[in-house]
């Protein structure tokens, strides 16, 4: 049976599990969110990629809490959180927006070539925000993933962060 009641609005975060950690909540039929812990030692900030800890393969942990992308856990991104979660330990539960579209997206701006419409984004390693991965029409690289619904122009650098609009296909 799918819940329908909820204790917390998809901002509020908590110091305990009061919703049941990887229950997800269906908000439209394009829109869903998962309850999740941050096992991190790092707060995760509002808007930022996250992943699932691929430590927990195997078990009905592994959708079940997060942390700050990195290489081992890339592969399995789990979203964009919708509050800022404290470090594991503290007020480190809240809901990460699993698939549908999202504003405000932290991303990496481009060096050389502008993102096109439609490209595959994924989670940077050690990193708070997303990258560029492949080109509209081609294979995308992991079935987790963020496609950008908006161009974004190239800084010369790359390493600026900036954000847009992207769609998530994590669920």
């Amino acid at each position: 049976m799918i819940k329908q009641l909820f204790e917390t609005k998809l901002t509020d975060i908590r110091s305990t599990d009061v919703e049941g950690v990887g229950t997800l909540r269906y908000e439209d039929e394009e829109t869903v969110y998962r309850w999740v812990k941050n096992r991190n030692a790092t707060a995760i900030a509002a808007d930022q990629p996250v992943c699932y800890d691929v430590g927990n393969v195997g078990s009905s942990a592994l959708f079940q809490s997060i942390n700050m992308p990195v290489s081992a856990d890339l592969m399995m991104a789990a979203g964009i959180a919708m509050a800022t979660m404290g470090i594991s330990g503290a007020v480190c539960y809240g809901w990460v927006k699993v698939q549908g579209y999202h504003v405000t997206a932290a991303i990496r701006t481009p060096k050389t070539a502008v993102i096109a419409v439609g490209s595959e984004m994924i989670c940077e390693n050690t990193a708070a925000v997303l990258g560029f991965s492949v080109a509209p029409g081609t294979a995308p690289i992991y079935s987790k993933h963020f496609i950008c619904l908006e161009a974004v122009a190239t800084d010369g650098t790359g390493t600026a962060a900036t954000t847009a609009d992207i769609y998530i296909k994590c669920i």
